[in-house]
């Protein structure tokens, strides 16, 4: 018989741990480079539902945008009525009281009191006996008749197409 060469031992380690292990060496690829731009299957398939999501959820979030854009609308819109509905129901409260109807009489319609004289004047410009008939223009024609020719006047400047 041949001695056979003595078996390599491997490292001694303290009793009841084991060995540590050797990692293996990394394999590089001649084509490492070119696989870094392909998707892998699994990428390819979240993105084709990334995608059905979206398609199934785009029209509603379309919807539901154009839903707060009316919503939105009409608040401003409340808003505005709930404003003319105040100042409405002030003029209302004013038109009930009776010392603001004989104020509005008095101003608009010449409303006076019994006892009371009605003066208009038309001319507040216009000093006491500044002017007398004497010096003040009088018309050419009588006003209707001015009446009539101004009419025809403007009727004659309307271009003709």
């Amino acid at each position: 018989m041949v001695p056979s060469k003595p078996k390599k031992s491997a490292p001694r380690s303290a009793p009841g741990r084991a060995a540590p292990r050797r990692r293996p060496a990394p394999v590089v690829e001649a084509h490492a480079h070119n696989d870094r731009h392909r998707l892998s299957w699994r990428a390819g398939i979240f993105l084709v539902v990334i995608a059905l999501v979206l398609v199934m959820f785009l029209p509603s979030i379309n919807s539901a945008l154009k839903q707060a854009q009316q919503i939105a609308a009409l608040n401003n819109e409340i808003s505005t009525t709930r404003a003319e509905v105040e100042a409405l129901q002030e003029k209302n409260d004013k038109l009930n009281d009776p010392t603001y109807i004989a104020r509005r009489a008095r101003e608009e319609q010449y409303y006076v009191q019994k006892g009371e004289n009605a003066v208009i004047v038309i001319n507040r410009d216009a000093l006491p006996g500044a002017e007398s008939d004497a010096q003040r223009p009088s018309g050419k024609q009588a006003w209707y008749l001015e009446l009539l020719e101004s009419i025809h006047m403007v009727g004659n400047t309307v271009e003709k197409g």
